[in-house]
């Protein structure tokens, strides 16, 4: 089997860690879920990797990571070593999309999308800002996505629904 990257991208709060751990529950074999190395302890939804900024700096400066990035005054990576041959799926910033389309000859973009009402809720229920802050995400504009197989994936029906959504998304990438 060869090696395909299916990127998860989307606006922070839209359900994108909360997705991969129920697919998590029913994938195994050739997908192969990427933990993340950030900055910041991750919440109950994530499974990522804790390091300080020094630590993550040092492995930076050393070639560790295929992609890093800022976002929200934290930082994150994807180690080299963590693609395996297979379906590698690994949630990052959409400004990343590139580091990975440059490299890898399959790869897939799914922005995950919900209302804005929906989004607002999820924000306030999480408790990570304040209520400016969550205002400010809000009406947020973001650049059009540049991907070469962008797929749309709306999360905004009960996780029952949208997570087998998820699963049948990713195994139909599977059998491409």
């Amino acid at each position: 089997m060869n090696t395909k990257i299916v990127l998860i991208i989307g606006p922070s709060g839209v359900g994108k860690d909360t997705l991969l751990k129920e697919a998590r529950k029913s994938l195994n074999g050739s997908f192969n879920f990427i933990n993340r190395y950030i900055t910041r302890k991750p919440c109950k939804s994530e499974d990522n990797f804790y390091l300080d900024e020094y630590a993550f700096e040092i492995l930076k400066h050393n070639s560790f990571f295929i992609s890093t990035w800022n976002a929200h005054r934290n930082y994150y990576g994807i180690a080299k070593k963590s693609i395996k041959n297979g379906i590698n799926i690994i949630s990052i910033s959409r400004s990343k999309i590139k580091d990975f389309e440059n490299l890898y000859d399959n790869v897939y973009t799914i922005n995950i999308t919900v209302s804005k009402e929906n989004l607002k809720i999820r924000l306030e229920n999480r408790a990570r800002e304040t209520d400016e802050e969550i205002k400010k995400r809000l009406n947020r504009n973001y650049p059009k996505i540049e991907a070469k197989n962008l797929i749309e994936f709306d999360n905004s029906e009960k996780l029952e629904v949208t997570s087998k959504r998820f699963l049948d998304l990713l195994r139909s990438i599977e059998n491409e």
